[in-house]
């Protein structure tokens, strides 16, 4: 039995009524758990503008059939091609931004504290691209009950307030991220890795003619382009693992929510607390999950 299934078993013994349960250590750990998947998060965000400016670097060298010692990639001709994507960064960045400034904010107000929140948030929520309306009314108004717990000087008793009214917003946001995440992204590194796989095969047939009168010398080690592409498979692998996990991680914010929202008017219950802290597990894990799928592959590492 793990150490957290051993504070579990003391906690829910400690709780024989539903009044003798005033703990939020189930809410602290699915608020920290949440907070440290959101450090993660931007890079797993980056990964569609990353390939798209890794498929439009690979475009722009297949057209390179000599060496030119002053190349330079055409950074407008990028900008161009990847402003959705970068959008897409953005909107996905910002919007996990505001669920995680909620989650924090309800763990403090559920712990008796002061909550308090970042002022900038409300001006970077205006500023999200490509939401829907009904995806920017959720950012809009889950950005102003945060601000309403600090504001209006909101109280542990009102915690359960403050949860059924974040309840659709919450659930909105969290869907979203799990869908959008994975949408166009997982595509765009299939496609990155065709454009690479295409550029790498011309490069292994790549001929220079010093003399006419002479068979072409090959100037490119096809071993070595099919190890560099091998490398880069491994690569873009993990980063498809790090989005499935981000998915799940999704999935288990929006059911933390609900938990708290279903068990609202008697937070630190039994069955909350229970499912709080597997949720705040399972979340764990998926957060253990990413860390490793953006660390070098076990395989690529000599044996000793």
């Amino acid at each position: 039995m793990n150490k957290q299934h051993l504070l579990l078993a003391a906690i829910l013994a400690a709780c024989t009524t539903l009044t003798a349960c005033l703990d939020s250590s189930a809410v602290d750990d699915f608020a920290k758990v949440s907070a440290q998947a959101a450090t993660l998060f931007p890079a797993v965000a980056a990964i569609p503008y990353n390939s798209c400016v890794a498929i439009e670097k690979n475009t722009q060298l297949a057209n390179v059939t000599e060496f030119n010692p002053n190349f330079s990639f055409d950074q407008t001709a990028i900008a161009s091609a990847c402003k959705a994507p970068q959008e897409t960064t953005e909107r996905l960045t910002k919007t996990y931004a505001v669920l995680t400034a909620y989650v924090t904010a309800l763990d403090k107000l559920a712990g008796g504290k002061p909550p308090t929140y970042d002022t900038n948030i409300k001006g970077a929520v205006a500023a999200i691209p490509g939401l829907s309306s009904t995806q920017q009314t959720a950012a809009t108004n889950l950005t102003s009950l945060i601000a309403d717990l600090v504001d209006k000087h909101y109280r542990q008793r009102e915690a359960a307030k403050a949860i059924h009214q974040a309840q659709p917003w919450v659930h909105e946001l969290s869907v979203m991220l799990k869908d959008q995440l994975p949408l166009l992204v997982n595509q765009r590194l299939n496609n990155e890795l065709d454009s690479l796989g295409s550029l790498y095969r011309d490069a292994a047939r790549f001929r220079v003619k010093n003399d006419p009168n002479k068979p072409p010398i090959e100037v490119t080690d096809p071993i070595l382009v099919t190890a560099a592409f091998a490398d880069k498979k491994v690569t873009v692998q993990q980063e498809k693992d790090a989005i499935a996990a981000f998915e799940a991680i999704f999935v288990k914010i929006d059911q933390g929510q609900t938990a708290l929202d279903n068990s609202r008017e008697k937070l630190f219950d039994k069955s909350t607390i229970q499912q709080l802290f597997q949720t705040a597990s399972d979340i764990k894990n998926d957060v253990d999950a990413v860390e490793s799928a953006f660390k070098p592959s076990a395989g690529t590492a000599p044996k000793k």
